[in-house]
């Protein structure tokens, strides 16, 4: 909530933009794909089993055309590019008669491959490295995706809003007509949740798939709402408000934690950041009695910061140092970078897209920054600001560990 107004309008003029060089060392493939020198570059190389590979994607439009005014209204065509520790990887036209979007949300890299879907009038097609890879019936929204020596598993969300599939190499594996995917985590290898509305009343019951099967979770008859749930170290954790208690509580098996939110606030979400090594992280926004939104973080059911007030998650990223984190004001969209713990500003002319903005790399945070002003974008490391030779926007920042 509260995302800065100019990045809104920026996303909403991103479904248009050409191809463009990046770089002289970029060779023409078919199926107009462009391939550069990073794609060698993979997690472990052979030179090293220790190498970590950081990934950048963006929006490139033709060379000296304004996409922040966007002044022909659309009708000029991106390309989705791809770097590689800030060497030039891939390049993918985007386009209806390509099947790939320009929204930041539909495109993700996995093992160091560019994974896209795109939803069609009654399909969803997905590809990789630009190419095309499978189809299946529907159009809907990735709720996840994961990859693994056996196919492309995908958790699709319908986008008429009921109903979701879970597939394999776009066979089915698992379908629901009705109800919703929860949270917000990215990956689904160890089972995701899901809920359904009971027919005929308000009342939400909530299941768990995994290993091809689905459990209803034991909620206790006190319990009004779950408001994420996953897996941890193999048992079921929740996030649930209760009846008569003012904040929400972690359940994980059959130990319970109560959140500690300021006193008087009232919770507007609770989701969890991650679950991965047991190390169960929730982001909590409240609001207080003056009507001013905030974020605050929690690491197995104890409270571990609330940011300023204002101050809002936007996009996290985890690691062995803590949580750093990309923070929106909820109502002036003023943005700041959060380090695992230590606050600081955008650099002046710079804004954030997508919602992967960041990554953590051998201990140095990463942060795509977009110019304002439209000039070439740039990556934000500890400080340091290093330039990318494309015109257009950063989209997302993705590390990948051999």
């Amino acid at each position: 909530m509260g995302r800065n107004v100019l990045i809104a309008v920026v996303l909403m003029m991103a479904v248009s933009c050409g191809l463009k060089e990046i770089g002289a060392e970029l060779e023409q493939k078919d199926e107009g794909v462009w391939k550069g020198p990073g794609a060698d570059l993979k997690p472990g190389g052979s030179e090293s089993t220790k190498r970590t590979v950081w990934y950048v994607t963006g929006f490139d439009y033709p060379e000296g055309y304004d996409w922040v005014s966007d002044s022909e209204m659309g009708s000029v065509k991106c390309s989705l590019v791809v770097y590689a520790n800030a060497v030039p990887m891939l390049k993918v036209p985007v386009g209806t008669e390509y099947q790939t979007s320009a929204d930041p949300d539909m495109h993700r890299i996995i093992d160091g491959d560019l994974y896209t879907d795109y939803a069609a009038d009654s399909v969803t097609v997905i590809k990789k490295n630009g190419r095309y890879l499978f189809s299946y019936p529907g159009r809907e929204m990735m709720a996840g995706m994961y990859v693994d020596s056996s196919g492309v598993y995908t958790l699709g969300q319908s986008r008429r809003g009921e109903g979701f599939t879970f597939r394999k190499n776009g066979d089915l594996l698992f379908k629901r007509d009705k109800g919703r995917v929860m949270g917000q985590m990215a990956s689904i290898e160890n089972g995701f949740a899901f809920s359904e509305k009971v027919a005929g009343s308000g009342i939400e019951r909530y299941y768990m798939y995994r290993n091809g099967e689905v459990s209803q979770i034991a909620v206790r008859d006190d319990i009004k709402k779950v408001w994420d749930a996953a897996i941890c170290n193999g048992e079921i954790c929740f996030i649930a408000s209760l009846t008569g208690v003012n904040y929400p509580v972690l359940v994980c098996g059959d130990d319970m934690y109560m959140l500690d939110f300021p006193l008087r606030a009232t919770v507007t979400s609770c989701n969890f950041i991650s679950t991965e090594g047991g190390d169960v992280l929730i982001d909590g926004v409240f609001v207080m009695s003056g009507g001013i939104y905030t974020s605050g973080l929690w690491r197995k059911g104890k409270r571990e910061c609330i940011f300023q007030a204002g101050m809002t998650v936007w996009a996290s990223c985890v690691d062995d140092d803590g949580i750093s984190c990309l923070l929106s004001h909820y109502s002036t969209g003023e943005l700041k970078i959060s380090r695992c713990g230590e606050v600081c500003a955008l650099p002046e002319g710079y804004t954030v897209m997508g919602t992967a903005p960041l990554a953590m790399v051998d201990g140095i945070l990463h942060v795509g920054l977009t110019s304002m002003e439209g000039k070439e974008p740039a990556v934000w490391m500890d400080g340091e600001i290093k330039k990318l030779g494309f015109n257009g926007y950063i989209s997302s920042i993705s590390v990948w560990k051999p």
